[in-house]
């Protein structure tokens, strides 16, 4: 099974964006705030892909004669600059950034058109605080050849942390169809292994006596593997965690695809979790205890993989945490791990074991389809996405 690349963002022409009707003569400089995605801010994508680097391809970036961060969300689209013209956009202190600012020389304008997006410095700990959708101004002002070009406010969304954007349907010129920007990879964001909940979580786990240690895969043992995981889901189960269908955002954004997502510490508090909460809170204890961890995005569903090792991958399907599990025709059990069933914790083997063999099952049924470049079929590695800088968003709970 493979990882899928993104598209990147589609960019138009000022003129095209804004409605102009006929042409911009050379010396009239004309711009506009762009603010991306759609006049919305996400605190989750902001902190998410502070430390990413774009060689990864990851995220969608910029295309075009685009000047500055090449992952920019806060910046300008200029018309009617030529080449050889000095720029300089100034974006304005806030209560969420200092004041930042991009300096450069239009080197090529085929169209005259260019877009600008400073790296901004933001107050990373405002930011994760955020927990209400709430309006923001942004205010900036433009200079070219030393000469201001005026200062502008816009107006934005600014969205909750929870809420976590994975898809942005592009605008496109007239008759023409946009494309999907695909943003599924900041899920990873919400798996915090570093969260000082995850130590107090294991603990438990190891007082049920289950197994005497989280060692990872040290033990080179398959089913000691197995065992550590299980003791983890054992503690979910008696605290009595179970899926609820919560998926909806406090703002709604055409072309904007976003979701709300539980901190662990909100989904412990609450008892409830749906498909993605399960999938993150599981993934940043089991990353926790070393094992290899991913994502798995199926339409409209996420649940997780699991390497055991270097041969055998699980699928666990979260949904069914705290659930009761009935047998179906239809499900191929492991019949690999029934003599791991401890006795004295049948219901919650029980809720585990048709866990594991519905994710399997749905892992290998889907084989091909993980491998296309279909965008509805990831396979999103927790590893991979640590190493290419998606950072954890922080619980601001003490």
């Amino acid at each position: 099974m493979t990882q899928k690349m993104m598209f990147t963002k589609n960019t138009l022409t000022l003129a095209a964006a804004l409605g102009f009707c006929g042409l911009v003569s050379a010396a009239e400089v004309e711009w506009e705030p762009d603010i991306y995605p759609k006049n919305n801010i996400f605190p989750s994508l902001i902190i998410g892909t502070a430390r990413v680097d774009p060689s990864n391809e990851l995220f969608p970036m910029w295309e075009g004669d685009h000047h500055g961060d090449s992952l920019g969300q806060v910046g300008a689209m200029i018309e009617g600059v030529k080449k050889g013209d000095k720029f300089k956009l100034v974006i304005a202190a806030n209560d969420l950034m200092k004041e930042s600012k991009y300096e450069g020389v239009v080197e090529e304008t085929p169209e005259g058109n260019i877009l600008v997006y400073p790296k901004i410095s933001y107050f990373y700990d405002k930011l994760s605080g955020i927990s209400q959708v709430v309006p923001m101004e942004i205010s900036m002002e433009l200079f070219v050849n030393g000469q201001s070009k005026g200062e502008k406010t816009e107006t934005v969304t600014l969205r909750s942390v929870n809420d976590c954007l994975f898809g942005v349907l592009e605008e496109a010129e007239e008759g023409e169809e946009g494309e999907n920007s695909d943003y599924s990879w900041l899920f990873t964001a919400y798996v915090n292994e570093n969260h000082p909940w995850v130590d107090l979580l294991l603990k438990e786990a190891l007082q049920t006596g289950i197994v005497t240690s989280f060692d990872g895969y040290q033990s080179e043992s398959t089913e000691n593997v197995l065992m550590q995981i299980f003791a983890i889901w054992n503690v979910m189960q008696m605290r009595g965690i179970k899926y609820s269908d919560i998926t909806t955002t406090a703002a709604d954004s055409d072309g904007i695809y976003s979701q709300h997502v539980r901190l662990l510490d909100e989904a412990v508090d609450a008892a409830q979790a749906n498909c993605v909460d399960g999938s993150v809170m599981l993934a940043a204890l089991l990353r926790k205890i070393g094992l290899d961890v991913s994502l798995v995005l199926v339409p409209g569903h996420m649940y997780l993989a699991v390497s055991l090792d270097d041969e055998t991958t699980i699928g666990i399907e979260t949904t069914l945490m705290g659930e009761k599990f009935i047998e179906s025709e239809n499900l191929k059990k492991l019949p690999q791990f029934d003599k791991l069933a401890p006795e004295d914790q049948e219901e919650a083997w029980n809720s585990f074991d048709g866990a594991v063999a519905t994710g399997t099952q749905d892992l290998e049924e889907h084989d091909k389809d993980f491998e296309s470049s279909n965008l509805e079929y990831q396979i999103i590695n927790l590893d991979t996405a640590r190493k290419a800088g998606i950072l954890p968003i922080p619980s601001k709970r003490k």
